[in-house]
């Protein structure tokens, strides 16, 4: 008998030995009465005997720790290749302390008393490391590690699946070594600063935000300890625990407005990118608006919960900062029309054709997710939207190739003949959707706000003002957004195809938007000849004639003819 005790005092001074040199003696994972943290025992001595035996556990752990049984709910994400299991492995052991449901002292063969920090022995749900049954903000765990666009097996040696090739939490953490892996501590094996041990399994993208200097501070919800964003990496906009249950285990609380998280760096006192969003977005004719979070990451043609292009008129519109930009690979990079530049770098989009682009190409791909073959259009009307012959807001037709006249943004203007441009166009530029539509004080406009389409003060969200009531006085200002391209000196004289702008515009206070639809007509809407150079009349202004007819017809590149009635003016096959 004494010879057996014997042998027992000796292999568990062993054990106790060859953990200690792994450093649980004296890590938070010492809860012996001498253990550094706040949870700990009120008389226990030994370290190891909370998650081991020395005798009757399994043969691989030497198992302490009770079952948690089949409560727990898994990671969810719409996006997610593979789909988490109910804990297995060494999961099913982290979380017998780390649910909270079990009390840290209570072994499968005794109950060790606890300290008052730990209510009933477990520890307390205020606690980051009371992970909960509910594991839906917590990185996924026993959950194979299915390749994907940016998901690999572990490329670092310190990054282990088990043995059944699952991600599990010894994956990343490791439970005998509390700062051998980082000096950040929490058991990690590897760093976190600059998305060391994220990469080990994802790709970041190379978007900018990798390499960004500028400062992440705690007002932007920085725990990190790291300066930068980059230091930051996956951290400054993930939580590996306690994220949001809605998935991609985002940084924001479920209270949070959709674009909130990224509105944490790039708007506000607090945010510590170089332009204000949040500024542009607050201001009276913002890109798009929110119902909830309507928004899903999963969102595309082929996806049925998440269709986009909407298949009905009645769904909830919404346009927020992951529509346009994938955060992984935005960076500045610079591009001319119609090339997406980097700010688009990553994102897909809806073709000229109607297919899904899953990299777009172009930046009216982007543009077309929503404002081309969705069925939920903005009202057709309103009071900067005239009312025209024959409504098309699918701006994918509007724009295409095959309509009967359209703005140069997918294909190069027809015929060439536009002697009006500016000196920074040629009659085959190609122009961008953010050559009108952008902020109004950002480079386009020459200020120095945020670049792109995220809110003005000219509705709809035009980059400069574009006056379109009846009898508006010309001016500079009043027609600034045509006079961006279009010189204002060719336009009123002679030298203009149309030599009586200047009559119409000027003298009968016409506005451009009485002719001309800016966007262009489809050929849905009306054929080449009635339809030439933008022309299709708004009826809210201009009537048919005496013969009940209301059309305009071309002849010639520079001759046509209008038989309609406008402001109290019949023409019958007026022509010039």
């Amino acid at each position: 008998m004494k010879s057996l005790s014997f042998l027992v005092a000796i292999a568990t001074a062993s054990t106790a030995m060859a953990v200690s040199g792994s450093f649980v003696k004296g890590s938070k994972h010492d809860l012996s009465v001498t253990g550094p943290g706040p949870i700990k025992a009120q008389s226990e001595t030994q370290v190891c005997v909370f998650c081991h035996v020395s005798h009757g556990g399994s043969s691989r752990t030497l198992g302490a720790r009770p079952d948690i049984g089949n409560t727990h709910r898994g990671y969810e994400s719409t996006t997610s290749r593979g789909r988490a299991s109910a804990p297995t492995g060494a999961t099913r052991v982290c979380l017998s302390c780390h649910d909270g449901t079990i009390a840290v002292g209570q072994t499968r063969t005794r109950t060790i008393s606890m300290n008052s920090a730990a209510p009933q022995g477990r520890i307390p749900a205020s606690r980051r490391s009371n992970l909960g049954t509910d594991l839906r903000s917590t990185h996924p765990v026993s959950m194979a590690a299915t390749p994907g666009p940016r998901v690999h097996a572990p490329a670092d040696a310190h990054v282990k699946l088990d043995a059944a090739g699952q991600v599990q939490c010894t994956s990343c953490h490791d439970p005998h070594s509390e700062f051998g892996g980082s000096s950040e501590g929490r058991f990690l094996v590897k760093p976190t600063k600059s998305s060391q041990l994220c990469t080990s399994c994802h790709d970041t993208g190379g978007g900018s935000h990798a390499t960004s200097a500028s400062p992440f501070t705690a007002a932007q919800g920085n725990d990190t300890g790291l300066g930068s964003v980059s230091e930051s990496g996956c951290r400054a906009c993930h939580d590996s625990h306690g994220a949001d249950v809605g998935g991609r285990l985002l940084s924001r609380r479920p209270t949070d407005a959709e674009d909130a998280l990224c509105l944490r760096c790039h708007g506000g006192s607090a945010g510590g990118a170089r332009l204000d969003v949040a500024r542009e977005v607050a201001k009276s004719s913002p890109h798009g608006g929110q119902n909830g979070r309507v928004h899903d990451a999963s969102e595309g043609p082929e996806t049925t919960g998440h269709r986009l292009p909407e298949l009905s008129a009645s769904a909830p519109r919404h346009a927020v900062c992951v529509d346009c930009h994938e955060p992984h690979e935005a960076s500045s990079t610079p591009a001319q029309a119609p090339l997406a530049s980097g700010a688009l770098r990553g994102a897909w989009g809806i073709d000229a054709e109607g297919r899904r682009a899953e990299l777009v190409q172009f930046e009216y791909e982007v543009c077309f997710k929503c404002h081309a073959d969705s069925a939920n259009k903005p009202a057709p009307a309103g009071l900067w939207r005239p009312r025209r012959t024959m409504e098309d807001l699918n701006l994918r037709r509007v724009l295409g190739p095959q309509a009967a006249s359209y703005h140069p943004v997918v294909s190069a203007v027809r015929g060439g003949d536009v002697p009006s441009l500016s000196s920074r166009y040629r009659p085959g530029s190609l122009i961008y959707c953010t050559d009108c539509h952008a902020s109004d004080d950002g480079p386009g406009a020459g200020g120095t706000g945020a670049r792109g389409p995220h809110g003005s003060i000219y509705a709809p969200l035009l980059e400069r003002n574009y006056s379109t009531g009846s009898l508006a006085a010309e001016s500079p200002f009043a027609y600034a957004l045509c006079y961006k391209c279009h010189d204002r000196d060719v336009l009123l004289s002679n030298r203009s195809a149309f030599r009586l702008h200047r009559k119409h515009v000027v003298e009968r206070q016409t506005p451009c938007a009485t002719c001309h639809a800016a966007h262009g007509v489809s050929a849905t809407a009306g054929a080449a000849a009635q339809h030439a150079h933008l022309i299709d009349f708004d009826v809210a202004v201009v009537q048919p004639s005496r013969s009940g007819v209301l059309e305009y017809n071309r002849l010639s590149a520079r001759s046509g003819n209008c038989t309609l009635t406008c402001h109290g003016a019949v023409h019958d096959r007026r022509t010039y």
